[in-house]
This record gives structure tokens, sequence and C-alpha cells, in this order.
């Protein structure tokens, strides 16, 4: 299975969070350095821009962060035009509006990757369509 992280899982995971189980965590770790664990360039974005505005405090420059997580071997699914397009529809299915959301399902979605969340919205919504599979890494 290629699971691909949400922004707060991957957070959480740098965190050594416990809110992440044991069982999630050695998981990843096995599959981690075989391009098994995956995260959307809006994770990225997203993660630039919590950090710029001082909501989270990544201990150093976003870019030196980003190469950290993809030299321990986390495999990063650049948005294209397909995925952008994708992400926008979603709202037809009742998805909400934010666009790092979108982005980072349409990316799962399109790649056939397991969505690690633990967002409530995007569950609920996960479960009412069954566009795309998730596991909630707290559990």
């Amino acid at each position: 299975m290629t699971i691909l992280l949400d922004t707060n899982v991957l957070l959480r995971l740098v965190a050594d969070s416990s809110r992440i189980s044991k069982s999630f965590k050695e998981e990843t770790e096995t599959v981690l350095g075989d391009g098994g664990v995956a995260v959307s360039s809006a994770t990225f974005l997203e993660t630039t821009r919590l950090h710029h505005h001082e909501r989270i405090d990544l201990g150093c420059h976003p870019a030196v962060w980003r190469r950290q997580r993809l030299q321990s071997g986390l495999r990063e699914i650049p948005i294209d035009g397909e995925i952008a397009v994708e992400s926008v529809l979603l709202m037809n299915s009742g998805f909400h509006r934010d666009p790092a959301d979108q982005l980072i399902v349409a990316t799962a979605m399109l790649a056939g990757m397991t969505l690690a969340t633990m967002d409530t919205q995007i569950i609920d919504w996960a479960h009412r369509t069954r566009f795309v599979a998730f596991v909630d890494p707290s559990s």
C-alpha cells in the first residue's frame, strides 16, 4: 500500500506525536525508503504558509525542512493540471472549500493512494462518497 500523508499527519509524524499510533509509525517507517510514503506538493505549500504566519515553527527555513523530509525517503507528488482541475471539482460532491485539502485529496485519488488523515471533514466526506481510500493514523 502506498500512503499519502496529509499535512497534519506529516507534521505529527515529524514531531513524533503521541496522537499517531505506534503501529502507523512503524508501518510508515518500514515503507518510507521504498517510496511507499508520499505527500502532495500542496503539503509543502501549506507548511510554508503556516510557518510564515507563525502558526507552526519548522525549526529552520521551509526549503531546508522540505529537503530534509525528501532526504528521509518521503516522496513528493507534484501538482499537475489534472490534479488541479479535479481538486476544484471535488466541491461538486460536497467536499469543503480548503484548497490545500482539495489538492491533497485529489492527489490521493488520482494516484490511487491511501490517504492518511485525521481530519474529520475529509473522513466524513470519504465515508459518504467512497472516492478515496483512507486510514486514520491515530487508531
